[in-house]
């Protein structure tokens, strides 16, 4: 009598708690914790340094110039990236012995760059690539200026110094496109360009 009433005791708190159990929210499980994402990571900024030779066809060409340069680019992938560059020049001069149109004027040549890269692979540090830009340029001869639509092609390398530092050197051909000329007539301006600089990568 005693062991079955054991029994029933037992069976009466196995329901119990299955009851109860039932009645029980679901486990709370941890989500898994969210990717870190670093933002701005890809994102750089370029300094240049730019030795210019100009062609202007009818002339002498002025003077070989200098120009500097500021920029603001981002890294898409391991091979493709894009950056925004605004270079200014200083002043070049025509010789005075140079067509009428242009002898001894001074000449400045600015131009706003959106900019293309293709990185062609690394090796020892060296990463070479090639790109393409078009924007705009504004060409002032002596006391008239121009705005044009203006592109280039570009070629150079970029040594890796640390891990956010890169030094960039190469060549720019840039099809700048007129200025305006002491008769008042359009010549055109393109420039061999030489570049030195550096790129900061943001963290």
């Amino acid at each position: 009598m005693k062991k079955l009433a054991l029994a029933a005791t037992m069976a009466l708190s196995l329901s119990s708690f299955s009851a109860n159990a039932a009645d029980m929210p679901p486990p709370i499980l941890n989500a898994p914790p969210m990717p870190w994402v670093e933002a701005g990571s890809n994102w750089y900024l370029r300094g240049d340094f730019t030795y210019r030779t100009f062609d202007v066809p009818g002339t002498q060409g002025p003077e070989d110039a200098a120009a500097l340069g500021l920029g603001v680019g981002y890294q898409y992938n391991n091979w493709l990236r894009g950056d925004i560059t605004l270079d200014y020049q200083f002043a070049s001069k025509f010789p005075l012995t140079d067509a009428a149109n242009v002898a001894g004027a001074k000449m400045w040549s600015s131009a706003l760059f959106a900019n293309g890269y293709i990185d062609l692979g690394t090796w020892y540090g060296v990463t070479p690539y090639v790109g393409a830009g078009v924007g705009t340029a504004y060409n002032h001869l002596s006391s008239d200026g121009r705005w044009n639509f203006a592109w280039a092609a570009m070629v150079g390398a970029a040594y890796q110094l640390s891990p956010n530092l890169s030094f960039d050197f190469g060549y720019r051909y840039a099809d700048l496109g007129s200025a305006i000329a002491l008769d008042n007539s359009l010549i055109d301006v393109t420039a061999h360009e030489f570049k030195v600089g550096f790129r900061y990568k943001l963290d």
